[in-house]
């Protein structure tokens, strides 16, 4: 216990340098006191100054060096980042492994390994979670000035990454290993065009973020095509202006990573099968609709994404994906799919099961006749941990799903292994194998208009895990009952476009865990959930585009001693979000000041 005041005394109450060395403490042995000895020697030696900031620097830069090679070499490149950027955990993964950053590991996939780098990384709180996704996973992150301060000295100090605006400045060194385009207020390439000729032939990656600089994009991509002809990562996601991948890319015979989301991409020619090393290839949010048979060719693809939501305004209504040839059960490494347009027959759908590595499947345009035909292949697929499936339509105009078939060798691998399920479409029935999917955390329902004897709250509510639900247009019955004991985890529920719902009940005992309730667009709901009082955990209630008479209910009568006033006293954040009469979006928070507001991030 001296030793732990000792340290504590040094960060001077500091909060960021408390949470650096209890990061770094955290992994040392808490039984051998020497270790915590030699780390509260060194913050001797490290806090000498005066600047309580340049303090926290040197026990940042402490904990920094602390750090297994692999992991600093990880935190180092997150310097490709602007300053206060909001980083997506998972893009940022998949450049550590396109980078080769992240070690093979017998029993564990690639992108595993990753995520546990990102966890400790997090875990010493070197990197800063501000979003998460289902079961608390990181979904964005960001990395603290300070910190980004001596990750960016570092980084420039060993040649690690160049940053370019457009905008005059002193590149580390005429052999750029990774180029970063950032955004910048200046179109204005002047400098660059005059500035002495790098050398890019030893040139790794080419990154874009969020770059608006066309001329000074364009300009780079082009010296970059030409001459690096050893690039393993080219990220040019977000480029709208893009219409045409470049045919010098296919001359990059070491590329493994290519993100070309959210360009004006429209076509991918049959020169992509020369890519042989490729890993990744995103082209998500383009306009390609179709794969050439040369995409076989790309027997190291781990991952491929090609889709547009069918919607650019909403996206309830799925997404179009791409036709692939035939034979797609050929390329065995992949580990995601998303997005195959499966309306070609039952052919594609047993091509499927071939892909025993998959942990993402993605399909859309699904028939209802090859329904037997997936659930077949699902059978095989036991690594798999996303399952989205998407028929033919929209909203109200989709065609009928039809997994409702057991297949007998539908294993318990598989029934254990899914984590998350999206259905969008019509359903007759709710698939029975639902009620056994005992690892199942979020399940999203679209458009499945089942009647009100197809409760479909009924196979969900005693799944042991499942901690998310999403409903849109999923059930035509007027009225929806949480039973006693059931979703004993779930902690957040979105209702939307029900457009029959008059009542929600729920019993004593049922939704324990339920921290956030959405309710949307439900114009026949006239009051609050029956027993709401009983969620005593509930942190946000959100109401959009309910009645009006619900509305102005609970805008009206706010008073201590009214019974609406008394079911939701507990509940800390309540919103209610409607148009007004002249078509103007308003939020009304119903407490004011009265509530301390919660963090549900």
């Amino acid at each position: 216990m001296d030793v732990a005041k000792g340290v504590l005394d040094k960060c001077e109450g500091l909060p960021l340098a408390i949470l650096a060395i209890s990061g770094l403490l955290a992994l040392k042995d808490v039984n051998r006191t020497e270790e915590w000895e030699i780390v509260r020697g060194s913050l001797g030696g490290e806090l000498e100054g005066t600047g309580k900031l340049d303090r926290v620097k040197r026990i940042l830069s402490l904990s920094y060096g602390d750090l297994p090679w692999h992991l600093k070499t990880c935190l180092l490149y997150t310097s490709i980042y602007p300053e206060d950027y909001e980083i997506e955990c998972e893009g940022l993964i998949n450049l550590w492994i396109a980078e080769r950053y992240v070690e093979r590991r017998e029993g564990r996939s690639i992108e595993d390994v990753a995520w546990g780098y990102l966890t400790e990384l997090v875990n010493r709180s070197l990197i800063q979670v501000t979003g998460v996704f289902y079961e608390e996973a990181p979904d964005t992150c960001r990395i603290h000035d300070l910190l980004r301060e001596i990750i960016l000295l570092k980084s420039r100090g060993q040649n690690m990454v160049t940053v370019t605006t457009g905008q005059p400045t002193m590149w580390p060194s005429e052999k750029v290993r990774r180029l970063v385009v950032h955004s910048s207020s200046s179109n204005n390439t002047q400098h660059h065009q005059q500035r002495p000729n790098y050398c890019f032939d030893h040139l790794r990656s080419f990154v874009t973020i969020e770059s608006t600089n066309q001329l000074l994009f364009k300009t780079l991509l082009s010296e970059v095509s030409r001459s690096s002809k050893l690039l393993k990562v080219l990220d040019l996601g977000g480029q709208e202006t893009q219409e045409e991948i470049p045919n010098e890319i296919f001359k990059m015979f070491h590329l493994k990573h290519l993100d070309l989301g959210g360009t004006g991409v429209e076509r991918v020619p049959k020169a992509i099968g020369k890519l042989q090393h490729l890993e990744y290839l995103d082209l998500g949010h383009t306009r390609v609709r179709e794969l050439p048979l040369e995409i076989l060719k790309l027997q190291k693809l781990r991952v491929l994404r090609v889709y547009q939501p069918v919607d650019t305004s909403d996206d309830d209504y799925g997404f179009h994906g791409f036709k692939a040839p035939s034979n797609m059960g050929g390329l065995l490494a992949l580990e995601e799919l998303n997005c195959i347009d499966a309306s070609s027959g039952s052919t594609i759908v047993k091509e499927k099961g071939k892909l025993t590595q998959l942990k993402k499947l993605y399909i859309t345009k699904l028939r209802r006749e090859d329904g037997k035909e997936l659930c077949s292949s699902l059978a095989n697929l036991t690594s798999l941990r996303e399952l989205s499936v998407d028929s033919i339509g929209k909203g109200d105009d989709h065609d009928i799903i039809d997994l409702n078939h057991h297949h007998p060798s539908l294993s318990s691998l598989f029934l254990q292994s899914l984590r998350m399920l999206f259905l969008c479409g019509r359903l007759e029935k709710m698939p029975q194998w639902v009620a056994r999917l005992h690892g199942l955390i979020r399940i999203d329902l679209d458009w499945s208009r089942l009647r009100s004897e197809e409760d479909p709250l009924e196979s969900l509510q005693h799944l042991p895990n499942l901690g998310e639900i999403n409903f849109c247009g999923s059930y035509q019955g007027e009225e929806l009952c949480f039973k006693v004991g059931g979703f004993l985890m779930l902690k957040r529920l979105h209702l939307k476009r029900m457009e029959g719902l008059r009542w929600m009940r729920v019993e004593e005992g049922a939704l324990p865990r339920l921290h956030l309730l959405f309710l949307q667009q439900l114009p026949l709901l006239e009051e609050l959930p029956l027993g709401i009082q009983h969620l005593s955990n509930l942190q946000r209630l959100t109401l959009y585009e309910t009645s009006s008479q619900l509305r102005e209910k609970l805008l009206e009568n706010q008073k201590e001693e009214s019974e609406d006033y008394t079911k939701i006293a507990h509940i800390p954040e309540i919103l209610i979000g409607y148009y007004t009469d002249d078509r103007k979006w308003r939020d009304r928070w119903l407490w004011a000041e009265k509530k301390k507001t919660y963090n549900l991030s």
